[in-house]
């Protein structure tokens, strides 16, 4: 027998236990206090549903990440488990929460055996809707992300069978949540923002100094290495990068300025009160993208916008000259990103705990 078809013959009887190992769990009763986090597809396990699961990991809480492809995405810490076979089926309808970035969602939407994931009883399905730099002085911010008929299809498949809604800030995340197709009830929260250390700490943590200017990179689109490049032997302040190995958390906390294209992270930094440079090389292919997404900045830039390696050189030189503060031209913009991270002084993750449990 080849390889072919021993790989199809297990999957079809791993279907099968699948099936069965989530009807045996939902006669249990009620499922155990532990949490099973999924990702949007990509894989890339990160952003709020990775703050929130430390937190609950802090709290002594058991977390299984439910990777589809590669295992090595999973990250360190937790225990993984491969999306749609029986054991995930069993640990998901045995566990009281599930945890997804995935908008729309997917956690009871097919999955990689092609058949949508069976609830327990009282299990909460959560979704973290990310803040984005695209969604700062949006003019259009109700226009929805998917037709009217996507979003009957999405309810239609159960795709949206959410139980709770966590939104960065009152407002755009609920208007994003709506257009999304979710009706559940909302609690805003932005758990990255509890996840940031200390400036002592996090210099530490990546074995920078304790003086001296660092300038942050977190990249949305993989263009770490891009913006890498334009920086390398940047004189009078040191680089560190998320896309380097380092936690985002940790540069964001160890950094003076930070560098981006429209990664969610830059909301935390602003919230944190650090300038923020948009870094835009394909800004052409970003503004040309079609009915789904909002245009972005149409009133105001959160920071000065860089497209080649000259402007975001200036641009940082400009900052530490002025002491890394903005100059009055993007105080509105600035300020408007720093909404998208929630209140000034955050407790999102007790905050978000406090209402799954109040939604079980």
């Amino acid at each position: 027998m080849t390889t072919g078809r021993v790989q199809a013959w297990w999957r079809r009887w791993d279907c099968r236990l699948a099936r069965r190992a989530a009807r045996w769990a939902r006669r249990l009763g009620r499922p155990k206090r532990r949490a099973v986090a999924m990702t949007d597809g990509s894989g890339t396990c990160s952003g709020s549903v990775l703050a929130f699961a430390e937190h609950l990991r802090d709290e002594g809480v058991s977390v299984v990440w439910a990777y589809r492809d590669d295992r090595g995405q999973v990250p360190t810490g937790f225990r993984s488990v491969r999306a749609g076979t029986a054991r995930h089926r069993w640990l998901a309808a045995r566990s009281r929460w599930w945890l997804t970035d995935g908008l729309p969602m997917r956690v009871s939407g097919p999955d990689t055996v092609g058949r949508p994931l069976e609830r327990g009883n009282g299990n909460v399905v959560v979704a973290f809707v990310e803040p984005s730099v695209e969604r700062v002085g949006s003019d259009i911010v109700d226009w929805p992300l998917l037709t009217p008929r996507r979003q009957r299809l999405v309810q239609i498949r159960g795709e949206a069978d959410v139980d709770l809604v966590v939104v960065p800030g009152a407002g755009f995340g609920e208007s994003r949540a709506r257009a999304l197709g979710l009706s559940a009830p909302t609690v805003e929260g932005c758990p990255l923002v509890d996840r940031v250390p200390a400036r002592e700490a996090a210099r530490a943590s990546l074995g920078l100094p304790g003086e001296g200017a660092v300038v942050g990179v977190i990249s949305a689109r993989e263009q770490e290495t891009l913006m890498l490049g334009w920086l390398a032997d940047l004189e009078g302040a040191s680089v560190v990068s998320a896309g380097q190995g380092s936690d985002a958390s940790d540069v964001i906390g160890a950094s003076d300025v930070l560098v981006t294209d429209t990664s969610g992270w830059a909301a935390v930094a602003a919230r944190r009160g650090l300038p923020v440079v948009i870094c835009t090389p394909d800004l052409r292919d970003l503004l040309s993208r079609g009915p789904g997404l909002y245009l972005p900045w149409q009133r105001a830039l959160p920071g000065p916008c860089a497209s080649d390696p000259t402007s975001l050189r200036e641009a940082i030189a400009s900052l530490k000259q002025a002491r890394w503060t903005l100059p009055d031209e993007y105080q509105s913009g600035h300020e408007a990103l720093a909404a998208l991270a929630g209140p000034s002084v955050s407790s999102s993750c007790r905050a978000v705990l406090s209402a799954m449990d109040g939604s079980s």
